[in-house]
């Protein structure tokens, strides 16, 4: 049963039975007998009135049911993935907090499935790059295993045989670790404290950075600086952006600066090229085409530090207009309203 219906069925039940009881009341305020000549007015005064509740409860229920219709609209429109983009303001509180509702679960489900659907593409893409790179590994172990088999390595080359299985497993393990972290850092976990910035970059990120000779660390922090965040995933950020600033500096600095809004870790080192910008924090991407292991490493270390960045309501971005290096902004996001 629709809602006019539903209107029309009991507000004429209701009609009917408030007439009775007006009716009733009335004849025994006023002490009169009820006759059949009353009985049979009363009877056509609620015959009379039926329609004119039958037409209310129409008109009412038909405004109704275009309300709850425009509702039922917005919900297929959602699970279609037609997601709302204006507000849909109504006369009446308790629906008008119903489209308001409606209209925020919509923008929520949208943010959601577009990052599941970002995820479950740098997941494939994920798969499609360890499934390469973890192929050459096993190349060669399977290699040098069969040659161990057949009893074709000397003495004398064995040790080095063995020095590369081992060099070649540490890779593998090393990858599966790196994978581990990455898939961690797409969980949104994090436990936030307020850290005093520049003591917590001495104490904790620079001793676990080694930088060249030629290279000198600078630090400019405001006194009195602080940041919330997540203690172990700001360690992985910032010594991550400054183990690439070390791979990539023969000479000058690295700097880590803060501002009002987040913190910026700069080099003077090589720089990145344009047409590598938009893609260093894709997974497994590395800029390095030479795919050097000890330069250019697995390509997730941007990737992990961009999914830590946002688990705690900041943004990591290259600066594209610095051209004296690169320059890596870690920015505070303002709450979505």
């Amino acid at each position: 049963m629709n809602a006019k219906m539903y209107l029309i069925v009991y507000y004429s039940i209701a009609g009917v039975i408030i007439s009775l009881f007006t009716a009733l009341m009335t004849y025994w305020i006023i002490d009169v007998p009820i006759g059949q000549k009353m009985m049979f007015k009363i009877f056509l005064t609620i015959l009379a009135t039926l329609p004119i509740i039958g037409i209310l409860s129409y008109l009412i229920g038909r405004c109704l049911s275009d309300r709850l219709a425009a509702i039922s609209h917005c919900l297929n429109d959602i699970s279609e993935d037609k997601f709302l983009t204006d507000k849909h303001d109504e006369s009446i509180t308790d629906i008008n907090a119903i489209h308001e509702s409606i209209h925020e679960l919509s923008h929520r489900l949208e943010a959601s499935i577009t990052t599941l659907k970002k995820n479950n593409t740098q997941l494939n893409n994920m798969i499609l790059s360890l499934s390469h790179d973890i192929k050459t590994p096993l190349t060669i172990i399977e290699g040098y295993l069969e040659e161990l088999e057949d009893d074709i390595v000397t003495p004398e080359q064995k040790p080095a045989v063995i020095a590369t299985l081992k060099k070649e497993t540490a890779y593998i393990n090393e990858l599966s670790s790196e994978v581990i972290h990455y898939l961690q850092s797409l969980e949104n976990k994090s436990e936030k404290e307020n850290i005093v910035f520049k003591d917590f970059l001495h104490e904790e990120v620079c001793p676990l950075v080694r930088a060249k000779k030629e290279v000198e660390l600078k630090c400019e922090i405001e006194e009195g600086f602080e940041i919330t965040f997540d203690r172990i995933a700001l360690k992985s950020i910032l010594v991550n952006l400054m183990h690439n600033a070390t791979k990539h500096t023969g000479q000058g600095s690295i700097t880590v600066k803060s501002f009002d809004e987040g913190i910026i870790v700069e080099d003077t080192g090589s720089g990145i090229d344009s047409e590598d910008a938009s893609m260093i924090f894709e997974p497994f991407y590395c800029a390095d085409e030479s795919k050097n292991r000890e330069k250019s490493g697995f390509g997730l270390g941007l990737s992990i530090a961009k999914n830590l960045a946002e688990n705690n309501g900041y943004s990591l971005a290259l600066d594209i207009e610095y051209t004296s290096g690169s320059r890596f902004v870690l920015r505070k996001r303002e709450a979505s309203s």
